[in-house]
């Protein structure tokens, strides 16, 4: 007998659908602004032996309104998995490779990534 719950991981990720579409060029000087959205479709889930199949969306448009993508796909968790409250180690490896795939697509479309990479500025040591 187990007293330690199964711990959960994830398997794999899975990309079914993937769509861009470059709506027009920004009007000069214009700043983008990305707008992101993600639903991870906890309600839509199957189980496969001891595997759970979770499908989600990334829906990324900008302001103005000159791109979009859209990426659908499965995450395949194993283990018991907590469909209403995911945790981050399963939930950020998605959104991490949803964006890193509309990042490439958005640099062939001539477009800055949806989440700009900031440079880490070097910190000077700190002491208590």
């Amino acid at each position: 007998m187990r007293n330690i719950k199964e711990v959960m991981s994830l398997a794999g990720i899975r990309f079914d659908y993937i769509h861009a579409e470059r709506l027009g060029a920004p009007p000069p000087g214009a700043q983008l602004q990305m707008n992101m959205q993600v639903m991870i479709e906890g309600e839509r889930a199957v189980k496969r032996g001891g595997f759970v199949e979770i499908p989600f969306t990334i829906g990324i448009s900008s302001v103005p309104s000159v791109v979009t993508v859209t990426i659908r796909g499965t995450a395949t968790v194993q283990g018991d998995v907590d469909l209403k409250n995911l945790p981050p180690h399963i939930a950020t490896p998605i959104m991490q490779a949803a964006l890193f795939e509309a990042a490439l697509i958005m640099r062939e479309l001539g477009f800055p990534p949806p989440l700009p990479v900031q440079p880490q500025q070097p910190q000077a040591p700190h002491y208590a």
